[in-house]
């Protein structure tokens, strides 16, 4: 005998109430710390990329690619079930508001990013990239001189550069040279498509989530004897699959793809609970590229990131030197 389901105690009017609470307010009001992302979304700090679109009143997770609305995300990461969340978003609905979508501006075309300003010498991203970060001094001249690398004139900023098939600089990531205090973030009209790229001439890349990742990992590779310019290695600026995709189309040759993400050991999701999300990016990344015919491996950094393990190392070596002249020294 079939059973009719039990009704809902809700009407469906009062679930789309419910969901048409502002989920941008409610995550202001509950903690959340929000940052822009870009014109149309704002992105939650240490969060291993959760989104919030503001044309659409959704939201979604990269490193879990969960999605959905403002009922869902408190499902997700509220723990309440589905009769909890909507109870909770009526009861709160007159404090947090309606969502009203933005008034829909005019389409344009993108405009095109504009480099910053190039100081007149470039000493002090020398520095930091070689005495701060322990990059090899002759990788980041082979970079300045391919103009992936400069100094920003107005603040000194460590400027690297990304260019499309025809060598027009499409993207720009910039770096605070200060160790007091820390600055990245993009130049505006950035396109993440075009990845930051050291070319190399093998059939393998390997893929970073930044410049300074990538120059590390050359670093460590030139350390042990490795020719580092063998391979190819781009950073993605995050976890962000289009730099990779722009990249491959570029070069047909390349059949294995080697995710070297960062070890979030002490990440979190937004509930709380713990996540790698650099890791958990990889194995995506590897599982989707294997079924595209690609031979797919992860390798991850001992800390958190290759620039991390790399300063180990230097440091592990300068110790041991510093013995080796304490006994010298001994009579």
């Amino acid at each position: 005998m079939r059973r009719t389901p039990a009704p809902l105690p809700y009407t469906p009017e009062q679930i789309k109430q419910a969901n048409d609470v502002d989920l941008i307010n409610y995550a202001t009001l509950n903690g959340y710390e929000l940052v822009k992302s870009d014109s149309k979304s704002l992105r939650v700090k240490n969060s291993g990329g959760l989104y919030f679109f503001m044309d659409s009143n959704r939201y979604y997770h990269h490193a879990s690619e969960k999605t959905g609305g403002t009922i869902d995300f408190l499902m997700q990461y509220e723990n309440m079930d589905f009769l909890q969340a909507v109870q909770h978003l009526i009861n709160e609905r007159p404090n947090i508001g309606e969502y009203k979508p933005p008034p829909a501006k005019p389409k344009k075309e993108r405009e095109a990013m504009v480099l910053p300003d190039r100081a007149a010498n470039i000493k002090r991203v020398y520095w930091y990239l070689c005495s701060v970060r322990g990059i090899d001094v002759e990788i980041i001249s082979k970079l300045v001189g391919e103009k992936k690398i400069y100094q920003q004139a107005e603040r000194g900023n460590c400027v690297f550069v990304g260019y499309d098939e025809n060598k027009i600089p499409r993207y720009c990531s910039k770096r605070g040279t200060s160790t007091t205090r820390p600055f990245k973030g993009d130049q505006t009209n950035s396109n993440k498509r075009y990845p930051f790229a050291m070319e190399g001439i093998s059939n393998r890349v390997y893929v970073f989530e930044s410049p300074i990742d990538a120059m590390s990992h050359a670093t460590l590779c030139k350390m042990q004897g490795i020719d580092y310019k063998h391979d190819h290695r781009i950073s993605l600026g995050c976890v962000s699959g289009g730099a990779l995709d722009w990249y491959l189309t570029q070069h047909s040759k390349i059949r294995q793809i080697i995710f070297a993400l960062d070890n979030d050991m002490d990440g979190k999701n937004p509930d709380g609970t713990p996540s790698n999300h650099g890791q958990k990016a990889a194995e995506k990344f590897a599982a989707a590229y294997e079924t595209l015919g690609y031979d797919t491996a992860i390798q991850t950094p001992t800390a958190k990131d290759f620039n991390m393990d790399l300063m180990e190392v230097k440091e592990a070596l300068a110790a041991d030197q510093v013995r080796e002249d304490e006994n010298e020294a001994e009579p």
